[in-house]
């Protein structure tokens, strides 16, 4: 036998199998948890969002041809050429002037608060 360490070690047997699946099982279970966590965000995101339009809507009097309007232009200025999204431009600093990373909270020279986008990706 080449690998005499394996034997009688439960390497080939059943119980090795029962040990896959059982970790199988256990990943497939914290992946759906996963999936279910982040489709209560997404359906929280919904909620907030429509709450947020119809607010918009009654109090500045928009209609929803506006919102969708609004919708494809991102759409059209995030999409280029070809390529999937556009990455958020460079943030200046408005205390020392110095160009950072938009997902930089503060500037990385002077130390200062940067101007935030709160639709950055």
């Amino acid at each position: 036998m080449f690998y005499p360490s394996l034997i009688g070690s439960g390497f080939g047997s059943t119980s090795y199998a029962l040990t896959t699946a059982t970790q199988a099982e256990s990943a497939a279970r914290e992946a759906r948890n996963t999936a279910d966590a982040l489709q209560h965000d997404i359906d929280r995101l919904l909620l907030i969002t429509e709450a947020l339009w119809t607010i918009v809507k009654q109090d500045h009097g928009y209609a929803d041809d506006t919102l969708v309007g609004l919708i494809q232009d991102i759409e059209a200025r995030r999409t280029a050429a070809g390529s999937n999204s556009i990455k958020d431009s460079p943030v200046a600093c408005p205390a020392c002037g110095r160009t950072n990373t938009a997902a930089r909270p503060f500037c990385m020279y002077c130390g200062k608060p940067l101007p935030m986008n709160p639709f950055a990706r």
